[in-house]
């Protein structure tokens, strides 16, 4: 498959994820469960997406698949996964976008920075509870 071949599928795999988070935050959704489950479903397609992307050399595409899944998987609760998305987007964006890039890096350093204050605070409450 060439190139445009690959962003066409890319694009393709976008619009169903974007279904896939409307649908999960929908009433119907909501009530017969599945709305994590489209999340995460949603969040793989935008990566598998991104990496489409890549290969066809969009790199804003890439970029912006990325920022989408990091969304999602700050929305999950997996902070180590949307740091690493963020940086993902950050590394495409380099190469059509740099504001953009600095922007992605910077939140994945803030989540990061956030993740080591918490590790930090549980040392400190096992120091203080212990005798």
């Amino acid at each position: 498959m060439d190139n445009t071949g690959k962003e066409k599928e890319a694009i393709q795999l976008m619009a169903e994820a974007d279904k896939k988070c409307k649908s999960s935050g929908s009433f119907l959704g909501g009530m017969f469960g599945g709305g994590p489950q489209k999340v995460e479903e949603a969040c793989e397609m935008y990566c598998r997406a991104a990496n489409m992307f890549k290969m066809a050399k969009n790199w804003s595409g890439a970029g912006s698949a990325f920022c989408k899944a990091a969304r999602l998987h700050m929305q999950l609760q997996n902070k180590h996964d949307c740091a690493t998305s963020f940086i993902d987007a950050g590394n495409a964006y380099k190469k059509s976008d740099p504001n953009e890039a600095i922007k992605c890096l910077n939140a994945a350093i803030d989540i990061y920075t956030d993740m080591v204050r918490s590790l930090q605070t549980v040392g400190w409450l096992v120091c203080v509870q212990q005798p």
